[in-house]
């Protein structure tokens, strides 16, 4: 199994990628990362010269570059979490987070279609996974504005809620609310 792991060199990306190259020595792990501001190779000097790993440095935008890895190194999955991140550089630079967080994801997905499509056996056995953030579904309705005081939750089948943010929890059926150019893309 050959897995594309997009910023592995990033903050969760690093924890990621050991994890993956530690727990599955049949594996070969793929670290595709740009190494921009918040890429740090340094995080995985313990796993650098381990067989099963191998870092690229490519820009997931290069559609090129992503298409002739995965047909390179017969790509079988693809966990994506790299992406521009922070609010405030999103206000500053839209186009950034536009380009990254947006069409880079769109070259990723394309290159493994593409890929996967091309195979005898096609999308069996092949996974994508896209990892985004809580962002995306804005901020929750604050209905407990005097804090938390212990316990800090309480059991729901009593009709307790959670006093540190509110009666309303995030789950995956909510709708999209993004508040800025970071969580829209």
């Amino acid at each position: 199994m050959n897995i594309i792991i997009t910023g592995g060199a990033g903050f969760i990306g690093t924890h990621v990628v050991r994890l993956f190259v530690n727990k599955y020595p049949d594996y070969h792990i793929f670290n595709v990362d740009k190494l921009t501001y918040a890429g740090n190779l340094a995080n995985l000097k313990d796993i650098e010269n381990k067989p099963n790993y191998t870092f690229v440095k490519a820009d997931i935008c290069d559609f090129d570059t992503i298409y002739a890895l995965m047909q390179k190194e017969h790509i079988d999955g693809v966990i994506h979490l790299a992406a521009e991140s922070h609010v405030d550089r999103s206000i500053k630079d839209p186009f950034t987070f536009a380009r990254t967080n947006v069409m880079g994801t769109l070259s990723l997905l394309q290159a493994a279609k593409l890929y996967w499509e091309s195979l005898p056996e096609k999308y069996e056995g092949k996974r994508f996974y896209h990892i985004s953030t809580d962002e995306v579904y804005g901020a929750l309705e604050m209905t407990h504005p005097e804090g938390i005081k212990p316990p800090f939750t309480t059991k729901a089948s009593s009709g307790e809620h959670h006093l540190a943010y509110g009666d309303k929890f995030f789950t995956e059926d909510l709708k999209y609310q993004p508040h800025s150019p970071y969580s829209a893309a």
